[in-house]
C-alpha cells in the first residue's frame, strides 16, 4: 500500500489525498466489453457502462457475480460525449444508448455494505443524460453501510443545462477535464467546445456551491505542453480549485473508432505523445511552480485513488 501526500491549496487549506494501490481487481473493460476476462467473478471495481447493442449488458452480468468486495464503482449512464478531444481513446462513434436509474440503484443495493467510492462518469460524458439528476436520486435512495465518496466527472460544457441543484449537495467532488488556460490550445485540444462557455459554468459552480471540491484534469500534450507552467496557478486562482492533476497523454492503445485514432491517421503518426524528456521537462516545472511535495504513482485507479481518469498513465497529484 502506497501513500499519497498531504497537499497545501492556494489559500493554505489541507486537502489529504486517500492512500493509494497500485492494482484490483476490475469488472467491465471500456475497450472490450463483452470479453469475458475482464469480467471478474469477484471484483473490487466495478466499471458499468453502455454496451451498443444491448445496453444493460453488463448490468446483467454484473448482477450474477460476488460482489461482496466491491469498494468502488465507475459508472457511466450513457455512451455519448458532446465535445471531440483529440487524445481521446473512447470509442464515441457507436450507437447511442443509455442504462436506466433503476438498473443502477439495483447494483447499489448489492454493494451497499462494502462501497466506498462512486464516480459518475468516466468513459463519456454524463451530464448528456438529459435525466442526470434521476441517477444521484437513486443514490440516495441507497442505504449505504458507510457514506460513500461521490464524484462527478465531466467536461464542464453542460453545467449550465442541467438540474445541478438537485444533487450537487450529494457531491464530494466534481472532476472537470480543462486541458489549456490558453483559448486557442483549449478549443485546439477539445474540439466543439467553447473555452468562454466552460469557464463560466466552473466559475458559477464554485460561486454556488462553495463547499464542493473541485478538481481538475489536465491532459499533457505536445499541443499544451508549454502551458503547464502557467496554467497551475490560474486554475488555483482564477478558477479556485482544490486540485489539479497533470496527466501524460496516452497514445499506446486506443479504439480504432476513437478521435485519437483520427488525430493518428490526419497527422501521419503520432503527433500527441510526449517523449519521456519531454515529460520530466513537464515535472521539473510543476515542482518550480507549485513546490508542494509531489507524487507520480500509476493512474490505473484504485479503489481509493484520488480522481484519476485514465489508465496506465503517469499523474502528478499537486
Amino acid at each position: 500500500m502506497k501513500k499519497l501526500h498531504k497537499i497545501k491549496r492556494v489559500d493554505n487549506k489541507i486537502r489529504v489525498v486517500p492512500p493509494a494501490t497500485e492494482f484490483d481487481s476490475q469488472f467491465g473493460y471500456l475497450g472490450d466489453a463483452r470479453n469475458p476476462d475482464y469480467l471478474h467473478p469477484n471484483p473490487s471495481v466495478l466499471n458499468i457502462f453502455p454496451v451498443e447493442g444491448d445496453s444493460e449488458f453488463l448490468v446483467r452480468s454484473v448482477l450474477t457475480k460476488d460482489l461482496s468486495k466491491v469498494e468502488k464503482i465507475r459508472f457511466d449512464p450513457v455512451n455519448v460525449c458532446n465535445l471531440a478531444c483529440v487524445f481521446c481513446t473512447s470509442d464515441l462513434k457507436v450507437k447511442h444508448a443509455q442504462i436506466t436509474p433503476d438498473s443502477l440503484k439495483i447494483i447499489l443495493q448489492r454493494i451497499s455494505k462494502t462501497c466506498r467510492r462512486i464516480t459518475v462518469g468516466c468513459g463519456y460524458e454524463p451530464l448528456m443524460a438529459p435525466n442526470i439528476e434521476l441517477y444521484f436520486k437513486a443514490i440516495e435512495e441507497v442505504e449505504f453501510l458507510e457514506k460513500p465518496v461521490i464524484n462527478l466527472i465531466t467536461n464542464g460544457l453542460l453545467l449550465g443545462n442541467r438540474k445541478i441543484d438537485l444533487f450537487a449537495k450529494n457531491l464530494s467532488w466534481i472532476h472537470i477535464s480543462i486541458h489549456s488556460h490558453n483559448k486557442e490550445n483549449f478549443e485546439k485540444i477539445e474540439k466543439k467546445a467553447n473555452f468562454d462557455n466552460l469557464i463560466s459554468n466552473v466559475k458559477s459552480i464554485r460561486n454556488k456551491f462553495t463547499d464542493l471540491n473541485i478538481h481538475i484534469e489536465f491532459v499533457a500534450n505536445k499541443i499544451n505542453m508549454l502551458d503547464v507552467e502557467e496554467f497551475i496557478p490560474w486554475a488555483f486562482t482564477e478558477l479556485k480549485a482544490d486540485s489539479v492533476n497533470i496527466k501524460r497523454v496516452t497514445t499506446g492503445a486506443y479504439h480504432f473508432r476513437s478521435y485519437l485514432a483520427d488525430s493518428i491517421s490526419e497527422g501521419g503518426g503520432d503527433t500527441l505523445g510526449l517523449t519521456d524528456n519531454e515529460w520530466e521537462i513537464i515535472t521539473k516545472q510543476v515542482q518550480s511552480v507549485w513546490p508542494s511535495e509531489l507524487k507520480l504513482y500509476s493512474g490505473f485507479c484504485a479503489p481509493e485513488q484520488m480522481l484519476t481518469k485514465a489508465a496506465l498513465t503517469e499523474v502528478i497529484e499537486i
